[in-house]
């Protein structure tokens, strides 16, 4: 049975997508000395915006989007599920690398012109962002290291699924006490603690969480209140651990983005935007840094101002849409052929 749609998570999904575009825009610009230091959503009062702070809003809704959609996932159903999910990361992934990657590979006259062919096995599998900080020779053009994290997540959602049935207190108290943990030095994990699958998971896991108490966060008094503290955190320096920061401020900003969604999606000429750019928001953040890397680019031998680089943000903003726009289309084209409906076929 068809469920009610959520339209204040297309307005969540824009606006987490176009915080980590400023982020990464801002990033370039503040790294660049002949470029002013563009003021916007690079760092806040306790952090920056691009790693824990807009990312772990983006893991939340996912959870709880999936959780949404698929609140179980039985043995005789998990074929089905994992093709779906493979579905709608994959293939857009795949074409778009393909297409930079034959255009590199041309360029440089060479196949394997970073090293060995076995790390490809790391982008087949949407892992070269996430683990480049293990294999660093890799083929890594297109997306985020979050993606290879959502990979992990989608492949444990069905054990996540079976806590929240069996053991939603203990899983939430785990995860919440391992996140806890890194703000000690820990010397058996590598990865950033940001990034760490744990961290991710526990964002995820809240995602879950309020699809399930739904009907009790969605009382204002609990955004004024959560929002509040993140909105304390954002502006104000506090003594508390950035990375732990981090973590509140998500919370809160999840919440204060479901009830602004509730109010602007009620708006009838700004609906239909929102509803669109959430439809292309994984192009979108699949494609940004090439495509932000190419219009800046352009740029490299001048001084830019804080205007001049705002005129520039709007153009790429353009770019971006232009582009996730059209590998939209293209995936949904080639999810529709022949030859992709035999291979659904098999597994639905």
């Amino acid at each position: 049975m068809k469920k009610e749609r959520i339209d204040a998570f297309d307005f969540m999904r824009s606006a987490t997508a176009w915080i980590i575009v400023i982020y990464h825009f801002a990033c370039i610009c503040n790294t660049t000395p002949q470029y002013g230091n563009f003021p916007l959503f690079y760092t806040h009062a306790n952090g920056v915006w691009g790693e824990n702070t807009s990312v772990n809003v983006f893991f939340m809704l996912s959870g709880a989007s999936l959780y949404y959609n698929y609140p179980a996932v039985k043995w005789d159903s998990a074929k089905r599920y994992y093709f779906t999910r493979f579905k709608g990361l994959f293939p857009m992934f795949y074409m778009i690398w393909f297409f930079l990657y034959y255009q590199k590979a041309t360029t440089v006259g060479n196949l394997f012109y970073n090293g060995s062919p076995k790390s490809m096995l790391l982008t087949l599998g949407g892992m070269d962002g996430y683990l480049s900080y293990r294999y660093p020779q890799n083929y890594y053009f297109i997306g985020e290291w979050f993606l290879g994290a959502l990979v992990f997540l989608y492949l444990l959602y069905p054990l996540l699924t079976w806590c929240m049935k069996h053991c939603r207190i203990l899983t939430t108290l785990l995860l919440g006490a391992g996140t806890l943990s890194f703000h000690w030095p820990n010397p058996y994990f590598q990865i950033q603690r940001e990034r760490n699958l744990i961290v991710c998971m526990l964002a995820f896991w809240l995602g879950m969480l309020f699809i399930e108490y739904r009907k009790w966060l969605e009382n204002k008094w609990v955004a004024v209140f959560f929002g509040g503290i993140a909105l304390v955190f954002i502006f104000v320096k506090v003594p508390i651990d950035p990375f732990l920061c981090a973590q509140a401020i998500a919370v809160g900003l999840f919440l204060l983005f479901y009830h602004a969604g509730n109010f602007v999606m009620g708006i009838k000429r700004l609906k239909p935007f929102f509803i669109y750019t959430g439809g292309i928001s994984y192009a979108i953040f699949l494609l940004q840094h090439v495509v932000m890397s190419q219009v800046i680019g352009l740029f490299g031998s001048y001084e830019l101002t804080i205007l001049q680089e705002s005129v520039l943000l709007v153009v790429t903003f353009v770019m971006i849409y232009l582009f996730a726009d059209v590998c939209t289309r293209l995936n949904k084209i080639m999810l529709q052929s022949k030859w992709f409906g035999k291979i659904q076929k098999y597994f639905v």
